[in-house]
């Protein structure tokens, strides 16, 4: 089935869309458009060519701070916060979970990621598994711990460089 992603718009039915996750349903039908609209964030939403309106899975990006560099060479001497993109939200709706289409959403924003980085600059992608049961899906794309000296902190990120190694290699 041919599935588009698209910035979300007043004609994307969000009231149906339904991932199992409260937090999740009740930003996308009470707040992802309104924020889109204000550039707070952006959502981009995915649609079967079939039902260009309905919404099976969406995705928020926006920008992000790092007041604390990652462990990493490349930015450890650098004291200031250094500039990314962080993946606040990303949810499938329970009709399509188990198709890949999770995948599909986040390559998509690693690939927007790489498109802000070659216009104003970033370090890369964060974001904040709501589980720990999602690690996995992050780790399969080589997202590393933020904070490896901290356990309890469960953000990842994944560098420039991965982003582009990605977006190079899946799009």
């Amino acid at each position: 089935m041919p599935i588009t992603i698209e910035a979300i718009t007043h004609q994307h039915n969000r009231k149906v869309f339904d991932c199992r996750i409260n937090e999740l349903n009740q930003f996308l039908q009470q707040q992802a458009r309104q924020k889109t609209v204000k550039n707070i964030s952006k959502t981009y939403v995915a649609c079967s060519d079939t039902a260009a309106t309905t919404i099976i899975g969406y995705y928020t990006l926006t920008g992000y701070s790092v007041t604390t560099p990652p462990t990493h060479k490349e930015y450890k001497k650098y004291p200031h916060p250094l500039n990314a993109v962080k993946l606040a939200r990303l949810a499938v709706d329970r009709s399509h979970q188990g198709k890949k289409l999770g995948e599909m959403l986040l390559v998509d924003a690693i690939y927007r990621t790489v498109l802000v980085a070659q216009q104003i600059s970033a370090i890369g992608l964060f974001v904040d598994p709501m589980t720990p049961e999602v690690i996995p899906f992050y780790q399969q794309y080589d997202f590393l711990p933020a904070e490896q000296g901290d356990p309890s902190c469960i953000e990842m990120w994944l560098p420039i460089k991965t982003c582009i190694e990605v977006a190079n290699t899946l799009l």
